[in-house]
């Protein structure tokens, strides 16, 4: 997969920039919008003018062959992974210089192989912080656990802070886990990477291949946003990575309205589903991006009842898995 180099990035002074005003509206506009609107880019309901309405085209594809290769490793032969029988064709949004959209990429099979090994194995690693680290005390989990969606019921997390309540498993899972990182561990306040790579926990190796091989970047951290119906994400800019390699965005769950623009007056709003990829090159390697609007009632059928050992949570989730480089 040829990827087009991005330009230099903003200063990192700018990461606290707010958004331009159109990225603000428009976000805005689509919080409450449903995902049918005539704004919005959706790769399996082209409207028949597609091409004067939303101008894209096809740049290039992921081999089958090289799909199915990646695809087989990554499942460990687990999983009855379904072989890729065409290559896979990627889309380019003119309107937003870079961006590539590959829908319908990760099959089933995999997505399922995806989401057990970030929210079974590595969600339960200490290693890679999540949101609740700062405010629980997460412990490791105990013999024979394989990950907090086997826990007990009435397992509870105590709070750090003297006043603050405990947070029991199941509370943690619906309502309050939101993010887990890898590899890298992002400082969300300061907006910044460790600069020695050396403390920084391993990257799971399995995803770093799979990224490695469908994607051309070398995964060095991730961002693996858990949000449910109602959750946004506020249009911002990922900045801080030294690296000018793109980012990668896998969703898995609910669908989403994704938004992304370069420039002042251009935008885009685009229909993500389940299995569908987004990578942010060239000028979009730094563009303004925000999600308005997760869709309750969206997850596909076969996905719903993932994990067995929580029959029914994914639900009403969806898990985005976002991967950068952080140094070249």
């Amino acid at each position: 997969m040829k990827i087009k180099t991005a330009p230099q990035p903003p200063p990192i002074s700018h990461a606290h920039h707010a958004p331009p005003a159109h990225i603000r509206t428009l976000h805005k506009a689509h919080q409450k919008s449903p995902l049918t609107v005539p704004t919005v880019l959706d790769f399996e309901n082209l409207p028949p003018n597609s091409s004067s309405s939303f101008p894209i085209t096809t740049t290039s594809t992921i081999s089958a062959s090289i799909a199915s290769a990646a695809f087989s490793a990554f499942s460990d032969g687990n999983e009855n992974t379904t072989s890729v029988e065409s290559d896979i064709p990627i889309y380019k949004v003119a309107s937003v210089p870079g961006l590539l959209v590959i829908p319908n990429l990760i099959p089933p099979s995999v997505q399922k192989t995806l989401l057990r090994k970030l929210l079974s194995r590595d969600l339960s690693d200490p290693r890679h912080k999540t949101n609740l680290h700062a405010h629980y005390h997460l412990p490791p989990l105990p013999l024979g656990i394989g990950s907090y969606f086997e826990l007990p019921p009435e397992t509870t997390f105590r709070a750090l802070d003297a006043n603050g309540r405990d947070l029991s498993v199941g509370r943690m899972l619906d309502k309050k886990l939101r993010w887990v990182t890898l590899g890298g561990q992002y400082d969300w306040s300061l907006k910044k990477y460790p600069a020695d790579s050396s403390s920084l926990p391993e990257f799971p190796p399995d995803i770093r291949e799979l990224v490695s091989s469908l994607f051309g970047i070398t995964a060095q951290a991730a961002i693996v946003n858990i949000y449910s119906p109602g959750d946004t994400l506020a249009p911002h800019r990922d900045i801080s990575e030294s690296s000018s390699a793109p980012l990668v965005s896998v969703s898995l769950g609910c669908e989403a309205l994704f938004i992304a623009g370069v420039g002042d007056e251009e935008g885009v709003v685009v229909r993500v589903r389940s299995g569908d990829a987004v990578v942010m090159s060239g000028e979009a390697r730094w563009a303004w991006h925000s999600v308005p609007t997760i869709a309750n009632g969206t997850c596909p059928e076969w996905l719903q009842e993932w994990p067995e050992e929580r029959m029914g949570w994914m639900r009403g989730k969806r898990v985005n898995l976002n991967v950068r480089q952080m140094w070249d």
